[in-house]
């Protein structure tokens, strides 16, 4: 941010927190995710918010990129999936006037592509090296971040470290959180499960895509970023969560459709305030024992077999 624009612009108090000196790392992370919970960060109607990218690098702990690095990987040339990303960065919220006016669709391709060679040709086991779906995790980092290097370690450290379950070739984790979609919704609202099930609609179906991209494929991207900051501050299992809070805001009309899945195909766009109110009510009331599946289903493909025995119990009824 430049002196002028420091000079023109009012600072709130968010803002001046994450600018102080914190002595305690964990207190400070702490009363961080705290504030984004009661006030949120400051944006315009356009999602922007000039220190959001700073407060997501704190809040996933993200170490800065060398640009020489990054540099380096772009010198390397194409990765063995170039192909697949070309393709998909060209869908990548083309409807999206704000978002296709400030993010370069070059942009994309360069940090996936860089991404895609660094996992090819390191050391990281089960991780793929670029699957459908990443196109729609990168952009909102590209959104919101004023440099490529920075965009790269913020991306690279969802997936490594957050969500590696969701990009593994067979996509473990994603399959597993449609699975957990479907024992909430069937605890939580058991009419409205059952409604969805003789329809034949399972999560799989209509939750898949919401799943896999952490909301992101559901405008507006505004509201996709508050939702974001909720799920770097708190956990992004809690995803699950959002999705369900979503079924239930459209309850009344899925229970009187006798065709759900022209409401499924495409989610109502995002209100990210009533679904975290509600989203915060269910975790309430949840079993410990389910709630731990979730925490730990983005990052562990062990968790598989739990949440198909989990389902057995308590969905066969």
């Amino acid at each position: 941010m430049s002196k002028a624009e420091k000079r023109g612009r009012k600072k709130d108090a968010l803002e001046k927190f994450i600018e102080s000196d914190q002595p305690v790392l964990m207190s400070s992370l702490n009363q961080l995710r705290y504030n984004i919970l009661c006030e949120g960060l400051k944006q315009n109607e356009r999602g922007v918010c000039p220190y959001r990218a700073y407060v997501w690098s704190i809040l996933l702990r993200a170490e800065p990129v060398e640009t020489d690095y990054y540099v380096e990987l772009l010198q390397r040339g194409k990765s063995h999936s170039f192909t697949k990303i070309l393709n998909d960065s060209f869908r990548t919220f083309k409807k999206d006037k704000n978002f296709t006016s400030k993010v370069d669709n070059q942009t994309l391709i360069r940090v996936l592509n860089s991404y895609a060679l660094e996992v090819e040709e390191s050391a990281e086991t089960g991780v793929s090296p670029y699957v459908q779906g990443m196109n729609i995790l990168v952009a909102p980092f590209a959104y919101v971040c004023k440099s490529e290097p920075e965009i790269f370690a913020l991306f690279s450290r969802l997936l490594i470290k957050y969500i590696p379950t969701y990009v593994t070739p067979n996509l473990s984790g994603v399959i597993n959180g449609v699975k957990l979609v479907d024992i909430l919704l069937g605890l939580l609202d058991p009419k409205l499960f059952h409604h969805l099930k003789s329809k034949m609609l399972t999560a799989k179906i209509y939750a898949f895509p919401l799943v896999l991209t952490l909301d992101a494929c559901t405008p507006p991207l505004s509201e996709v970023l508050v939702l974001w900051d909720f799920l770097f501050s708190y956990g992004v299992h809690l995803n699950i969560f959002f999705i369900i809070a979503q079924l239930v805001l459209i309850r009344k009309q899925l229970l009187e459709s006798d065709n759900p899945m022209v409401l499924l195909r495409q989610f109502p766009r995002l209100d990210s305030k009533r679904i975290i109110k509600l989203s915060l009510s269910f975790v309430k009331v949840i079993p410990d024992d389910l709630y731990d599946l979730i925490v730990r289903h983005t990052v562990s493909e062990a968790v598989g077999e739990e949440i198909n025995e989990y389902s057995r119990q308590n969905l066969s009824k």
